[in-house]
């Protein structure tokens, strides 16, 4: 398994901030890979053994494409898309899926049969596939006509150790010096409120409106710890009871809110705090596009971020 230190993770998302996204024509001719290999190589290098059955890989495009240039993001919205194209890229790496489900279908989803989600499957049960949705149609047709090759790359990047999302996380907070004995997802800070602490992660993840606080605004908090992504209970069950507060991505809320909540109403002096899948991962494929660039060298990689798809009223 492929370990990163604090001090090589830190340069590799300092120098996200910092590279810019263009190469010589030169360069372009030396580095000519096809997407196809640079999933090869990730795949190979990735750290973790790659599954057969995982999610990661390409779900739209031809892997046969030659890169032109790499963009990482959080999600692969169309607008981000619109800005890779613009950019000169034509691949696309994506934490979360592209076409709104789990299975990355460029087609709609299937509806359940008129008898039920819980009876059985006959043909009499099963609908016609649904029509063309004019969103699905849109968004392919975008990645059609530009040639743009979709590539999901999630669960692998989790798996590594340590925890690529979290480290990523803390970066975007300037904890790294914080860090709990080697663990990326604990953080001792300087003692701060629950609210100051909002304040700070809306300012240093340029959160809109999708930040959730579960706890009382004026606690105050310390041990920190960090849960990007979609949580499951059993990781709230595992972290609250050692920290302060859980900066995490997004949760069900009948899981790991309605506990938290509890646990405040019981007087636990804790917090949770949702900032948003994507607005919880992009830090960490901030620090994966300069990661695929060692696998890549000369191919122009940067990150474009999806941003906080949520606003909030006033």
């Amino acid at each position: 398994m492929t370990h990163l230190s604090r001090r090589e993770f830190a340069t590799l998302a300092a120098a996200a901030a910092a590279a810019p996204f263009a190469s010589t024509p030169a360069q372009a001719r030396s580095a000519a890979i096809t997407a196809q290999q640079l999933i090869d190589r990730i795949s190979a290098q990735i750290g973790v053994p790659w599954k057969a059955d995982s999610v990661d890989g390409l779900k739209a495009g031809d892997g046969s494409t030659a890169i032109t240039g790499v963009v990482t993001t959080a999600m692969a919205t169309l607008a981000v898309l619109q800005q890779a194209v613009r950019a000169g890229a034509n691949v696309i790496v994506s934490s979360q899926p592209t076409f709104y489900a789990k299975t990355d279908a460029r087609t709609p989803p299937a509806r359940r049969g008129p008898a039920g989600a819980n009876a059985p499957a006959t043909p009499a049960s099963v609908d016609p596939p649904p029509p063309a949705d004019p969103v699905f149609t849109a968004k392919n047709a975008f990645v059609d006509e530009h040639k743009l090759v979709v590539v999901r790359l999630n669960e692998h990047w989790r798996l590594r150790q340590p925890d690529p999302q979290a480290l990523g996380l803390a970066d975007a907070m300037a904890w790294a010096k914080y860090q709990v004995a080697g663990n990326a997802r604990r953080y001792d800070v300087p003692a701060l409120t629950v609210e100051a602490l909002v304040g700070a992660l809306q300012k240093n993840l340029r959160a809109g409106g999708g930040i959730r606080v579960v706890g009382d605004p004026k606690t105050s908090v310390r041990r920190i710890g960090l849960l990007p992504g979609s949580t499951p209970i059993q990781a709230s069950l595992e972290m609250l009871p050692n920290v302060d507060a859980i900066v995490a991505g997004e949760v069900r809320e009948w899981e790991s809110v309605e506990y938290a909540r509890d646990v405040v109403a019981a007087g636990g002096k804790k917090a949770l705090i949702l900032v948003g899948r994507v607005v919880s991962e992009e830090p960490g494929m901030k620090a994966c596009a300069e990661w695929l660039k060692t696998l890549a060298p000369g191919v122009p990689v940067r990150h474009i971020p999806a941003s906080d798809p949520y606003w909030r009223p006033a």
